[in-house]
């Protein structure tokens, strides 16, 4: 448990996206699809109906694109669809994640 505690004092010093708990739970859904090699689109996203309701999922998502988190791109075999994809600020984002892990254990 104490590692735990730890990792959440680095978590606590380290936060600069201001993210909302739904944001959290978003962003990584969108990680752990991608680091599957799974394509995640604008749909799925809204769909996960165990989060939060459409609106709020919507709202959420639109604003992790707005704090440069997120970028949807159009789906080339289908124009309609959106892909959400991570953007360079949420890699490092999860990379200070990774860190404050590994510091919290080895502590």
């Amino acid at each position: 448990m104490n590692s735990y505690i730890r990792f959440l004092a680095k978590l606590a010093e380290t936060q600069t996206h201001n993210l909302s708990n739904y944001e959290r739970l978003l962003l990584n859904e969108v990680a752990l699809q991608i680091h599957a090699s799974n394509v995640m689109y604008v749909t799925d996203l809204i769909g996960l109906d165990k989060i939060a309701s459409q609106a709020t999922l919507h709202k959420a998502l639109s604003s992790l694109v707005d704090k440069g988190l997120l970028e949807l791109k159009i789906a080339k075999e289908d124009g309609r669809r959106k892909e959400v994809h991570l953007t360079k600020l949420a890699n490092k984002h999860f990379e200070a994640l990774s860190k404050n892990l590994q510091a919290a254990t080895a502590g």
